[in-house]
């Protein structure tokens, strides 16, 4: 992170690992991003940045190689017969229902990325998950307090199209 002024830099270099088609971030904002400020910069520059920042005193740990995991508990489901009602879940809302607006939509590099505004939590929640992003339940916790600060959200989901695979 840079600061000048009234202008900040924040770069941000993810550590996922798993399906890259389920890849979204969710990052607050205080101000609509326009699509000239948003970059995609090449691993070079975090390599440098990492050896020029990175600590000189090292930790080396291990593994007990004896440790074995207990045993998971498996939960018994107890089967009810003929008596048992079945509750229909409650329609999901409308995407223009949920207080959710997009304030800009854009392609950066293997990034599609939306910035929203939210009315509440509950709604940018529910929009993220109509969106086919995935999102742990209970979100909208977290996302409360930076709508009620007035923050923005920006949303990048890969576009799996546009991924370019390191070989090595």
């Amino acid at each position: 992170m840079m600061r000048k002024g009234e202008t900040t830099v924040l770069s941000m270099q993810n550590n996922y690992k798993g399906p890259t088609e389920d890849f979204a971030m969710v990052v607050p904002v205080p101000i609509v991003l326009e699509e000239e400020r948003v970059k995609v910069l090449s691993d070079e520059i975090f390599k440098r940045v990492d050896q020029m920042a990175s600590p000189r005193l090292v930790e080396y740990w291990e593994r007990d190689p004896c440790y074995v995991p207990p045993p998971r508990k498996r939960l018994k489901k107890k089967l009810r017969t003929k008596s048992m009602v079945v509750e229909s879940a409650p329609p999901m809302p409308e995407p223009e229902d949920l207080g959710v607006t997009i304030e800009a939509e854009f392609d950066v590099g293997e990034y599609n990325v939306v910035i929203l505004s939210a009315k509440e939590s509950n709604g940018l929640e529910t929009w993220l998950k109509l969106n086919e992003y995935n999102i742990p339940d209970g979100a909208a916790g977290v996302l409360k307090g930076y709508i009620e600060a007035g923050q923005y959200f920006f949303v990048a989901k890969v576009d799996i199209k546009k991924v370019k695979y390191d070989k090595s």
